[in-house]
């Protein structure tokens, strides 16, 4: 392929063509482009096919439109593609739409000698949204003119109309542009000036009757000019806001504030002044003013992170660095060790004037990056050294991040960060080296928050300018290796020794640094004078070391990089619920994060897929953290386009809940084609169902309405079960119903539940109190509450005067809650972030559930502390505890009442139970017995698995 063909060309090109059919529900009309490669061949203009076809039905075909693609498009001009190739379907449609079912799409294609093509961006599901844009256009010659929007660059606003119309354009409600598109349909304008304020506006399109055409909120700028210009021509203090990195500076300064408020650490004596110094930063060859007073570095008596920086020259960059280390929250103890390399530039003397609490290292003469680290690891007093390069920034909470990776996977010998160029693109997120040994910054010049490198995975290296080891590990390794002195490929070949002794190598991309390369070392590897050439010295002895070790990867390439990219990995399994789980919300988000990480331990790779696309900050982070790849948006925009651009790769798809099968199936048969489907049922929400209109002891037509809801989901519920390769349950109950109500056709599972055992009960005294936990978000734990404070707190209250009753949980309505809370003894305390305090508090739990099905969380999580519990026999179900044993069953209110009244005075029964309880945990929901479960259901599908540690 040419090298001087358009990046937009490359990225859709079809063998010989090129082009896309722009997404409708963004296009608002049906639209796109094609052409030959290279356009020079064009000789006329391709014809375009659009077809609506149903999935779900092979032979159902629409024939849509036939267009040429001879239209000119501003927005390819600007891409470098100059040729007239674009496509417009005006209305009225030509053809009557067929009706929609879940397996509709459109596709685009183009006829060619060698059969047809289907352009990039096709084909496209035809979801509510994008069927709504279709039947507009169907009947908008009724209305007059149409049109759409296609967005704002800079103050320019695009769109496109019918040709020759006049339509309006509003800002915000008021009119604000008359804009007329050309005979091409082409329309665009500029804002005025009171528009471009940085801040969110309505834009709405309208024609001259007044009929809204299109609307989206939009940012508009109020300057242009790039910031590293203003950096260079305008005057300091400069404009926080502006700044590439004002998102993790203000992210350091909003979590200082929050560990203050939360009352976990001081906020820094020097906070104002650090904001101010990081913010304007520093370059090289401005003069170094003094600081007074000198600035207190954090430090440690006992640190556990010995921070190692060499430095050689550039005292103001390393100065820089510092000022960052003290600005960026960590709670980790530390100490700051600063390596002077023989610097010739008063590095010693300036640090020393303008700091406090650094520890200084001196080489009188420039021995090299290789052995200022050993000079400097050899001083460290910490069990976990970081070396960091002196022209870097670190961001909020960096050393958490760090150690995060060697808490959650033992295995962990270094990890690195991500590293981010002041421009606010990524350097890189780890690193792999082809079998040809060459190595690849992964994801170099992309989006730092772009989901494919924000999460921690295992790697072949990475980058020591910011690289954590083990102290110990680093000693018996030898460190850097003395034949990569004085520096390049030093720290390739240490992650190579590490992985020897199989130990593995991770990047944690949550551990963000600024990282300023080139600044002490140049950039250029052709220039002799420059330790950079040195990159291109030690490559063949890389290569020739460590040959042996290379993995099988073929040319380097960006697309082979995605799939080489993590290591160690057995297969890829893409995780897909209706939203990111919150484990503190409750037990069905934690079984989630609890199945996604038994998936990885048996050695899959996980993506997570929340079909609403949200990003929920912590929550979201956490699956990163751990290591799971998080999908939102805008990285995606529907399940559909994620599935068409991605669903090739996955071997495995896990599907929570029967409503997240009914909505994606079709399309996850159609672009997932080679994966085996594997449905997490939950429970059985129609048993759920049936149990709460009986718990409600509805009549009448009340009684037929939630009977015929019911009888929807159970048809829906079982439907999805029968379309899917295996069904996996909490409950040995719900696998037997299952088994009965298919006839056996669908193929079930054990679904494992793992909880974290104390090692031994804990005793009964200063417990007081019955406590109850659920979402209420939850029916039937409402249900419960409402059960137990009408029929048994009373009579327990008679007998028991100062009793107490705690119902901990979230999603309570304030109403509801105020009405509890008004009967005596009842505490209303609401949602926890720690469940295990709740079962540690209190003398006993209840779970009075009328209805509900599978596995109750709450049940379990009590199980795994040895508190007590006295349950309905449906809160028993799937768990074979026994009555007497692990826990006492009640069956009326003469129960409850009797046995609730035994534990809180028997503390001898009370300890048998406690201790059987916790032995039937560590027996039935442990961790080992999860992987088992997990493992046979995966080879139960003919899937490989991870050996499992004795």
């Amino acid at each position: 392929m040419p090298l001087s063909l358009p990046p937009v060309l490359v990225q859709h090109r079809r063998g010989a063509w090129a082009g896309q059919l722009d997404d409708l529900s963004r296009s608002a009309a049906v639209s796109g482009w094609a052409c030959p490669i290279p356009p020079e061949d064009a000789t006329a203009p391709l014809q375009v096919r659009l077809v609506i076809e149903d999935l779900l039905h092979p032979d159902a075909h629409w024939p849509l439109a036939e267009l040429p693609a001879h239209l000119q498009r501003d927005d390819l001009i600007r891409e470098g593609l100059h040729l007239p190739c674009g496509f417009l379907l005006q209305p009225p449609l030509p053809r009557p739409l067929p009706s929609r079912t879940s397996g509709s799409v459109l596709r685009a294609w183009i006829d060619t000698p060698q059969g047809p093509i289907e352009l990039s961006g096709s084909p496209q599901r035809l979801n509510r949204e994008r069927y709504r844009q279709l039947e507009r256009l169907q009947r908008s010659r009724a209305h007059g003119p149409c049109g759409g929007l296609h967005g704002l660059e800079g103050p320019m606003v695009y769109g496109w109309g019918e040709a020759d119309s006049d339509l309006k354009l509003l800002l915000d409600g008021q009119p604000c542009l008359q804009l007329h598109s050309d005979g091409l349909g082409r329309l665009q304008g500029t804002l005025p000036g009171d528009a471009c304020d940085g801040r969110p506006h309505h834009l709405e399109l309208r024609n001259d009757s007044g009929l809204s055409l299109d609307e989206r909120i939009v940012f508009t700028p109020f300057q242009l000019t790039p910031w590293p210009a203003l950096l260079e021509h305008g005057p300091p203090p400069f404009p926080d806001h502006l700044h590439p990195l004002v998102l993790e500076q203000h992210r350091s300064l909003s979590t200082w504030l929050h560990w203050a408020a939360a009352g976990e650490v001081p906020l820094p004596a020097d906070l104002p002044r650090l904001h101010r110094l990081v913010s304007e930063g520093y370059r090289p060859g401005d003069a170094v003013a003094p600081l007074e007073p000198p600035v207190q570095l954090p430090c440690s008596d006992s640190p556990h992170v010995s921070v190692v920086i060499p430095a050689h020259n550039h005292c103001g960059v390393t100065r820089r660095c510092l000022l960052a280390i003290a600005y960026a929250p960590t709670r980790v103890p530390l100490e700051l060790i600063v390596v002077d390399d023989g610097s010739r530039d008063g590095t010693r003397e300036t640090l020393n004037r303008d700091l406090r609490g650094h520890r200084l290292v001196r080489h009188d003469s420039a021995l090299g990056f290789n052995q200022a680290c050993h000079s400097g690891v050899a001083q460290a007093r910490g069990p976990l050294v970081v070396l960091l390069n002196n022209d870097t920034e670190p961001c909020a909470r960096w050393l958490e991040e760090l150690l995060a990776a060697f808490e959650l996977w033992p295995d962990t010998g270094i990890v690195g960060a991500q590293l981010v160029f002041p421009n606010g693109r990524l350097q890189e997120s780890g690193g792999l080296v082809w079998d040809d040994g060459q190595p690849w910054n992964y994801g170099r010049g992309g989006n730092p928050y772009d989901p494919r490198v924000s999460y921690t995975r295992q790697v072949d290296y990475v980058s020591a300018a910011c690289l954590a080891i083990e102290r110990e590990l680093w000693d018996a390794v030898g460190g850097f290796s003395p034949e990569f002195a004085p520096a390049y490929f030093e720290d390739t070949d240490l992650a190579f020794k590490v992985q020897a002794r199989q130990r593995s190598v991770r990047c944690a991309p949550l551990a963000r640094v600024i990282h300023h390369e080139g600044t002490t070392c140049g950039i250029d590897t052709g220039n002799p004078d420059q330790s950079k050439h040195l990159q291109l010295v030690h490559a063949p002895l890389f290569r020739s070391k460590w040959q042996h070790a290379f993995i099988a990867s073929g040319p380097p390439s960006r697309e082979a990089a995605e799939q080489h990219k993590d290591r160690g990995v057995l297969g890829r399994v893409l995780v897909l619920d209706q939203t990111t789980p919150r484990p503190d919300r409750d037990a069905g988000s934690q079984a989630a994060l609890t199945e996604m990480a038994l998936l990885q331990e048996l050695g899959w790779k996980v993506t997570f897929l929340p079909a609403n696309l949200a990003w929920l900050g912590g929550y979201t982070e956490t699956l990163q953290r751990q290591g799971i790849e998080a999908i939102h948006a805008p990285f995606a925009l529907s399940v559909e386009q994620f599935l068409e651009q991605r669903g090739q790769a996955y071997e495995l798809v896990y599907l929570v809940r029967y409503a997240t099968v009914r909505d994606h199936i079709g399309t996850i048969r159609a672009h997932v084609p080679r994966a085996k489907l594997m449905f997490c049922l939950a429970d059985l929400h129609y048993l759920r169902e049936l149990r709460q209109l009986q718990a409600a002891g509805l009549r009448g037509e009340e009684r037929e309405r939630a009977l015929n809801g019911m009888a929807i989901t159970r048809r829906e519920e079982l439907e999805a079960i029968e379309r899917v390769d295996l069904t996996l349950s909490y409950s040995r109950v719900e696998r037997a119903l299952i088994e009965r109500e298919t006839e056996g056709r669908a193929a079930t599972a054990i679904c494992p539940w793992v909880v974290e055992c104390l090692p031994e009960p804990l005793a009964a005294e200063g417990r007081r109190g019955l406590a109850f936990i659920g979402s209420y978000a939850h029916p039937p734990n409402g249900d419960a509450v409402a059960f137990l404070l009408a029929e048994i707190w009373p009579r327990l209250r008679q007998q028991e005067p100062q009793l107490e009753l705690h119902l901990y949980g979230s999603g309570l309505d304030p109403e509801q809650a105020e009405a509890w809370g008004r009967q005596p003894g009842v505490q209303v305390e609401g949602w926890v972030a720690d469940t295990a305090a709740v079962y540690d508090r209190h003398r006993l739990m209840v779970a009075p559930l009328r209805a509900g099905a599978g596995l109750k969380g709450k049940v379990v999580g009590a199980l795994a502390r040895g508190i007590p519990q006295v349950l309905s026999p449906i809160a028993a179900e799937g768990t074979d505890l026994r009555h007497g044993h692990e826990v006492l069953i009640a069956a009326s209110r003469d129960d409850w009442v009797e046995q609730i009244s035994q534990l809180l005075h028997d503390d001898d029964l009370w300890q048998r139970i406690s201790s059987a309880a916790l032995a039937h945990a560590q027996r039935h929901y442990s961790r080992r017995q999860g992987l088992i479960q997990m493992g046979q259901a995966l080879q139960q599908l003919g899937l490989p698995v991870r050996k499992i540690a004795p």
